[in-house]
């Protein structure tokens, strides 16, 4: 794969590709993972070595279309095959400017800067850049500020009125399906899970008394979230179903009537999806799982919980991140500097 140096590209030729085909992505993932890849790169496979399957697909899809917008490569495989360890400095200056005019939104921008800074971040972690090298791509991909946009920080928040309608439909369905969809919700809107923490759970996650749940979040990171009352009651009503052996804590159910919990299986993250959108049917838009987990942000930080802990109970690695699902706005925090007492006289 060839970068030439920007001066050479004409803008009119920058388009953002279309995705990827999924089958080529996926398939490339798991070349990426396995003991020998044999067509991806080492300085790319170390870049999704790691971390969920979805993170990995997305860094894929993003790194290929990044350079298939240079208009110079038509094939993502061709950009996964590169060693990126050996592309000149200018190669790096070429692809953000050529970001930067293929994307309109910064957000956007943003994302597809991060898929090739994760590719550096690697080869610089393992060797195959200096640090010096390294340092240098960083900063020509660098990410662009982004102002809190208030109105959109307002959005994806599930009110407490339609939070509790929800489980008192689930209360008053006796099928065990219903109970498992209570403690899933219940760890999602009351626990702050992602998808793909609350799929990946086990039994064993929980301590003895029910009250706390080790996670593993993003980049293998392990956290421990405390329990709300109404969290604890969900999930041991739902063990009342599923049992006590050993296993993932959320299961599939069975097709055949009467459904019991498959104990040994475990719900996809599909599944996690689909549970949510059925339990909230009748919104006006599709409630996903992260709705659900912004508003837990929302609402512990409406008690007046702090940035630090909130954000360390979800597993952010930023308190900033978490600022991002903060609701509160300019009236509350003009609230909060009235309480001030200031000496002046």
């Amino acid at each position: 794969m060839d970068i030439e140096v920007y001066e050479g590209l004409n803008r009119e030729n920058l388009t953002a590709p279309a995705h990827v085909p999924a089958a080529v992505v996926r398939a490339a993932v798991d070349d990426a993972r396995s003991p020998v890849p044999a067509g991806v790169h080492r300085s790319v496979a170390l870049a999704v070595a790691r971390g969920s399957e979805k993170t990995a697909r997305l860094r894929l899809e993003r790194l290929a279309r990044v350079v298939m917008s240079t208009g110079q490569v038509d094939s993502p495989v061709a950009v996964w095959s590169t060693d990126w360890s050996a592309l000149p400095d200018e190669a790096f200056e070429t692809l953000d400017r050529s970001i930067g005019q293929t994307w309109g939104a910064a957000s956007t921008r943003n994302a597809m800067r991060d898929s090739v800074r994760a590719v550096v971040r690697a080869c610089r972690d393992a060797g195959l850049m200096t640090h010096d090298a390294a340092t240098v791509a960083l900063s020509a991909l660098r990410p662009e500020q982004i102002g809190r946009d208030e109105e959109k920080q307002a959005r994806g928040h599930i009110g407490a009125a339609t939070v509790r309608a929800a489980f008192a439909a689930m209360a008053g369905d006796e099928s065990l399906t219903a109970r498992r969809d209570a403690a899933l919700i219940a760890l999602l809107v009351g626990a702050g899970l992602r998808r793909e923490e609350a799929a990946a759970l086990d039994l064993a996650d929980l301590d003895g008394g029910r009250e706390t749940l080790v996670v593993t979040g993003k980049g293998a990171v392990v956290r421990s979230v405390p329990l709300a009352p109404g969290v604890r009651r969900a999930v041991v009503a739902w063990l009342e179903v599923r049992g006590e052996d050993d296993g993932p804590l959320l299961t599939p159910m069975s097709k055949t009537v009467p459904r019991v919990a498959v104990v040994g299986g475990r719900l996809s993250v599909n599944a996690v999806a689909a549970a949510v959108k059925r339990r909230f049917a009748g919104e006006d838009e599709a409630v996903r799982p992260h709705d659900l987990r912004r508003t837990f942000v929302g609402d512990l930080l409406d008690t007046g919980a702090d940035l630090s802990s909130v954000s360390k109970i979800v597993g952010h690695t930023s308190p900033s991140t978490t600022a991002g699902y903060d609701r509160r706005g300019i009236e509350a925090r003009r609230a909060a500097v009235e309480k001030l007492s200031v000496p002046f006289v």
